[in-house]
């Protein structure tokens, strides 16, 4: 007969053989997914030192990005660059635009430079400086080679010709680009057409304006040109960033107290050529922009504002003032009465006369 009790031990055994293989194949086969999603983050060809410019068009998903990038042969794999993105929390921060990458960046260096924005920038740099005039920005871009005088006047005086890309310029009341053109820092391609450029600033004007003044105007009934137009007037009037909304403040109380807004920045954008000093017999000229002699708000923008006083504008500080001066050391001084105003403004006065007498005896020496 033959002895059968050594039997069950043995299928035991055999068991716990089998589950250890198991567990050692798939720890194989985790570790050397590992080992391939690991080199699959990495960079093609670490040793590259060409440049490759892909764009990334609005709206694109993170696989339609992954898509451009094999395409130019930038990562190695499609789903491991998605798995990249949404492991590193980026899914939603990549940015459209032209970038300029190399084989030699991992996924991660990618995925960096996409959710920073770092866009390519490959034409001639144009700064407009915040509260730039229309005149002085076409002047720079002629003066750089972009573009005619003649067709920029044109275009400029034309609003209509930008109305159905931008539907914020459908205003009876706005007859030219005067507050529009946003103060930014362009990159321009030789050979761009001036329709094309003014479009660039009139796209970031929107942008700015409805991500971050919008929600102003809407919230506090706001109209929206009279709020480019406020915020044109604050971007001359300021010299400094704490004071736009208190300045702009003080604009909203004269006028809702009907008062004349008697601002010299209006004044000087209606004169034929700029003064450094408005005199007394300014305040007589006969002007749209003559806010000692008009009620309101001047009929356009007096220059194109920065996004701080379009937010002032649609958003003023609540105060009392209804007065300021700034005074020849810079500083801007607040009065709630004409009387108090009056003390600050003659003191003005007698420091610029001061002032204009010292430098003419210094011309004179010369």
């Amino acid at each position: 007969m033959k002895n059968t009790k050594n039997k069950p031990p043995k299928a035991k055994f055999s068991i716990y053989k089998l589950i250890v293989i198991v567990l050692i194949l798939i720890g194989l086969a985790s570790g050397s997914g590992y080992m391939y999603f690991n080199s699959a983050s990495k960079a093609v060809d670490p040793n590259s030192t060409n440049s490759i410019i892909v764009e990334i068009p609005d709206g694109a998903s993170v696989k339609v990005v992954a898509t451009i990038l094999k395409e130019n042969k930038l990562i190695k794999n499609k789903r491991v660059f998605v798995t990249n993105v949404d492991n590193l929390g980026k899914a939603n921060k990549i940015k459209a635009g032209k970038y300029k990458f190399s084989q030699n960046m991992d996924n991660a260096k990618i995925i960096e430079l996409l959710a920073k924005g770092k866009i390519f920038q490959d034409g001639i740099k144009v700064t407009i400086p915040e509260g730039s005039i229309s005149t002085e920005i076409v002047n720079k871009l002629v003066s750089l080679g972009l573009g005619n005088r003649d067709t920029y006047v044109k275009l400029f005086r034309n609003p209509s010709e930008f109305k159905s890309k931008y539907k914020f310029l459908d205003n009876e009341r706005i007859k030219t680009l005067e507050g529009f053109m946003y103060p930014e820092t362009y990159f321009i391609k030789k050979g761009t057409s001036e329709k094309e450029i003014l479009s660039k600033m009139l796209a970031e004007f929107e942008k700015n304006y409805n991500t971050k003044v919008k929600q102003y105007v809407e919230k506090n009934k706001l109209d929206f040109y009279n709020t480019v137009i406020l915020a044109s007037i604050v971007e001359k009037e300021s010299n400094n960033d704490k004071d736009r909304g208190k300045i702009s403040g003080v604009f909203h109380n004269r006028l809702n107290q009907k008062m004349r807004l008697q601002s010299d920045a209006v004044l000087q954008y209606g004169l034929p050529k700029r003064k450094n000093r408005i005199m007394f017999k300014d305040l007589k000229i006969e002007s749209p922009y003559n806010l000692y002699l008009n009620d309101g708000l001047p009929p356009t923008p007096i220059s194109n504002p920065g996004i701080k006083s379009l937010i002032a504008a649609a958003n003023p500080e609540k105060t009392e003032f209804l007065y300021f001066v700034t005074g020849t050391d810079g500083k801007n001084y607040f009065s709630k009465t004409f009387e108090e105003h009056k003390v600050h403004a003659d003191k003005y006065r007698k420091e610029l006369d001061a002032k204009e007498k010292n430098n003419n005896k210094d011309n004179n020496k010369k």
